[in-house]
């Protein structure tokens, strides 16, 4: 029974100064904590925005690569405003002239077949010849200002110019990620 006595009678507890000193301290901790863990995740999302345009980039170019390595560059007609070139398929119905430049007859323009960008209903989109390419993620768009540049008359080499964003919304805002992606490359060059 004495010891409960002194047990009660020394009662060390906390005094207020204590506890509002532990609570800013902890609040401090947690303003950190909170911190660090919110840059984290941030930096985790644009990780992952990169990764998603990077590897749309790569299957886009891979794409040019196949179609413009497997073109002749006697069969590439002439390049529209730096969006894409026009590939005839029937050299018999394409005919250039004698100082070199090509006569597109109606009958020639039923054979060109783009290859490049084309901006249809504010959307742009890529052609491979006969096919027109789908992003494979909806949240990747190809920018307008994506651009082919080269001179089928004057040069053999094609500089590709690709430019992807991402669109993502965060607390009902948009933000928009852009990336640019640079390829050349040389078709087919052949005498005929």
């Amino acid at each position: 029974m004495f010891q409960l006595n002194k047990y009660i009678k020394n009662q060390n507890g906390l005094t207020l100064i204590e506890l509002l000193a532990t609570i800013v301290i902890l609040a401090i901790v947690s303003t950190l904590i909170f911190s660090i863990l919110m840059k984290t995740l941030e930096t985790n999302q644009n990780i992952q925005q990169e990764t998603m345009l990077r590897d749309e980039a790569d299957l886009i170019m891979s794409k040019f690569i196949k179609t413009l390595y497997t073109t002749k560059q006697s069969h590439i007609v002439r390049n529209i405003s730096n969006q894409y070139i026009e590939v005839t398929n029937d050299l018999s119905k394409c005919k250039k002239n004698d100082d070199g430049k090509w006569t597109i007859t109606s009958e020639c323009e039923k054979t060109l077949e783009p290859i490049g960008f084309k901006t249809e209903n504010s959307t742009t989109y890529i052609y491979f010849k006969k096919e027109k390419y789908k992003v494979q993620n909806n949240n990747v768009k190809i920018s307008e200002n994506s651009e082919i540049k080269g001179n089928p008359t004057v040069e053999s080499i094609y500089t590709i110019n690709l430019k992807l964003k991402i669109i993502k919304k965060r607390s009902g805002n948009e933000q928009i990620k852009t990336m640019e992606f640079k390829n050349q490359i040389q078709p087919i060059v052949s005498s005929k």
